[in-house]
């Protein structure tokens, strides 16, 4: 029974961890054409979903998406958000890196494409907000 109990939460341990570390593919819309082997160095994106880059920090799915571009060897590239316009059009910056690489293949993403982005996985996705009750009002 021993041996049961500690092979379960062996199982458990490694399930918690290997989420832990597993990043978020998101996927986006190019603004502007550009290509995977040769893209410029800002890069304009739409997120087509939301995504967490810290606790205090979430770029939701219609934000726009400013960010500076490193070209890999392997013909892909990374992405780091600098900036995001959100609903009320404002531009506010991003003040830490969060670097995403790109998921696909190489060639030429055209204006209004969707494509994929790997984000580290930062933080989590789900919270749980205190909503008071008119009880707690009194």
């Amino acid at each position: 029974m021993k041996k049961v109990f500690m092979t379960f939460m062996a199982l458990v341990f490694s399930l918690v961890v290997t989420q832990s570390v597993e990043a978020k593919t998101v996927q986006v819309t190019a603004l502007e054409d550009f290509q995977t082997a040769n893209p410029p160095q800002v890069l304009h994106i739409q997120m087509n979903g939301n995504t967490r880059l810290d606790y205090d920090l979430m770029l939701f799915q219609g934000f726009q998406v400013t960010g500076k571009v490193v070209p890999q060897q392997n013909g892909g590239f990374v992405f780091i958000p600098v900036s995001y316009v959100n609903y009320q059009e404002e531009s506010l910056p991003i003040k830490n890196e969060y670097p995403a690489t790109y998921k696909g293949k190489g060639g030429l993403i055209r204006q209004n494409q969707p494509f994929q982005l790997v984000f580290p996985n930062n933080g989590p996705d789900t919270f749980q907000y205190y909503v008071p009750s008119t009880s707690d009002m009194n």
